[in-house]
């Protein structure tokens, strides 16, 4: 009659743990990246803000200096160095250095800086302002 042969179909436990041992390595090297991916993300947005609070700082100063030429005043009156300050966004602080080099030019330096995760960063933008009126 019919003879059945004894062929083995299945899994044995030792295919079966070495499945599960790629399967989870493939899954934490997943989770890692995932989360590698999230702190570049949050990393990269609170340095963009810092640049923004930067190139804020440089128009208030050239806005000041425009406007004393509109008002007719001395180009340099009311531009001086102030100390850290706390920036709109409270994590983050900006301190402006205005220094004369020459009479019809000033170095302007700003640095912001902020706390993420236990370090402080900072940015630091320079800006060469003329008396060209």
């Amino acid at each position: 009659m019919f003879k059945f042969k004894n062929t083995k179909r299945g899994f044995t436990i030792l295919e079966v743990l070495i499945t599960m041992l790629v399967i989870t390595i493939g899954g934490l090297a997943t989770y890692a990246m995932v989360q590698q991916i999230i702190f570049s993300t949050f990393s990269s947005s609170y340095r963009l803000t810092a640049a923004y609070l930067a190139k804020e700082g440089i128009e208030t100063v050239r806005n000041t200096r425009d406007t004393n030429w509109i008002e007719a005043e001395n180009w340099d009156n009311g531009l001086t160095s102030t100390d850290w300050e706390v920036c709109v966004l409270p994590k983050y602080e900006r301190k402006i250095t205005i220094t004369s080099d020459g009479p019809d030019k000033l170095e302007v330096v700003i640095e912001v800086k902020w706390e993420e995760r236990g370090n402080t960063h900072t940015i630091t933008v320079q800006e060469n302002l003329y008396n060209w009126y």
